[in-house]
């Protein structure tokens, strides 16, 4: 063996003691409630029903079950319709389509490169929850690896973490942070529909497995417009109470994001959109999660334009639909920051004023 194969050889010995064991994982199951999984059987009830009475239709049958089975079809053209919501509300999703597909995947790897070439350590990992896979990228360094501290990243409507692994990875560095990236329902490799349940389930299981097998301290749960919502279903649907009792410090930080979908609908298509988005039930309820988060006494902070009378925007979402200015109404939402600014830009970086706040308030949390 020569000297090369020696400090090799060495150097992976160094590695393997060195490196946690969640880091050579490459999938992980969350487990599922019993809500979750009696809504997965009735799912499949109702699709099996469904092709039943397109049969039955077809054929001319008659009966009770035939009968039965019809209003089954009303069932499907509901989970159908919220579906085709859901590709219209997260476009991010048709990034699975192959002639997409593949420009993502190749972006991905040049970042993930370009990292390893400035020591960070990059592993992916697949994220399993009710029968849908979501494609994660676990990012760390030598120099935080061990520290428990950890950002979970939700992106926007039309964001893909391939394009901004880089940008996020170096801004939690800064922190002295790791991070969790995941792509939502149907983005790149990412399974799953853009359902309500999907859209935030992804992200759930990702702070589950923060929380089983990184062990990790702190965990700050970052939504950036769109995935302020996808991480507001998040919170609503997990248990907190075991990482609590851990003494696992949570942070969440919701910016620029909305009150709730239907609001959005409602404010700009009108009552009939609003309705139908009631009946397909798809809907992200930001202000469910932020009263969640107020009873378990979980800090969070909300970034927002703000404006006089509310007629503003930053951009994109109008001041009157937005989270901080659904919050403002209730006093009794207790642990919230609100960092507000006239000058913030739906797509630009945060003013700098804002900015340095937030990272102050970050490095109070992890110093915690």
């Amino acid at each position: 063996m020569n000297f090369n194969e020696i400090k090799e050889n060495s150097e992976i010995d160094v590695r393997q003691q060195f490196e946690p064991k969640w880091l050579s994982q490459s999938t992980f199951e969350a487990e599922t409630s019993t809500s979750e999984k009696i809504s997965r059987v009735v799912n499949m009830i109702i699709f099996t029903a469904s092709l039943y009475s397109l049969y039955g239709y077809m054929t001319g049958g008659t009966g009770l079950l035939a009968y039965a089975s019809y209003l089954s079809l009303g069932f499907a053209a509901r989970k159908i319709t919220s579906i085709a919501i859901g590709y219209m509300v997260y476009p991010a999703a048709f990034k699975s389509l192959p002639f997409l597909k593949a420009n993502v995947v190749t972006r991905g790897k040049t970042e993930i490169q370009t990292l390893i070439g400035q020591d960070f350590i990059i592993r992916s990992i697949s994220i399993h929850k009710s029968g849908s896979c979501y494609d994660g990228v676990l990012i760390t360094h030598r120099d935080t690896i061990l520290n428990g501290k950890w950002i979970i990243n939700a992106l926007g409507n039309d964001s893909v973490m391939e394009y901004r692994i880089i940008q996020i990875a170096k801004r939690n560095f800064a922190f002295m942070s790791n991070t969790l990236l995941i792509n939502g329902p149907g983005v790149c490799k990412s399974g799953g529909w853009p359902t309500r349940y999907q859209m935030g389930a992804g992200f759930e299981a990702g702070i589950k497995f923060l929380e089983q097998q990184v062990k990790a301290t702190h965990i700050i749960m970052y939504g950036l417009s769109l995935g302020g919502g996808m991480m507001g279903e998040a919170i609503l649907n997990h248990d907190f109470s075991k990482g609590m009792k851990d003494n696992i410090r949570y942070l969440s930080i919701t910016d620029r994001s909305f009150s709730r979908l239907s609001t959005i609908a409602d404010a700009t298509k009108g009552k009939i959109v609003k309705s139908i988005f009631y009946i397909t039930g798809t809907e992200l309820d930001g202000v469910g999660a932020a009263q969640k988060l107020s009873h378990l006494g979980i800090q969070q902070i909300i970034i927002q334009h703000i404006s006089n009378d509310a007629t503003g925007d930053d951009g994109v979402i109008s001041d009157s639909i937005s989270l901080a200015y659904e919050l403002h109404k209730n006093a009794s939402f207790e642990n919230k920051i609100f960092l507000e600014s006239e000058c913030i830009n739906h797509g630009l970086p945060l003013p700098k004023d804002i900015d340095d706040n937030l990272k102050i308030l970050i490095k109070e949390f992890f110093e915690s």
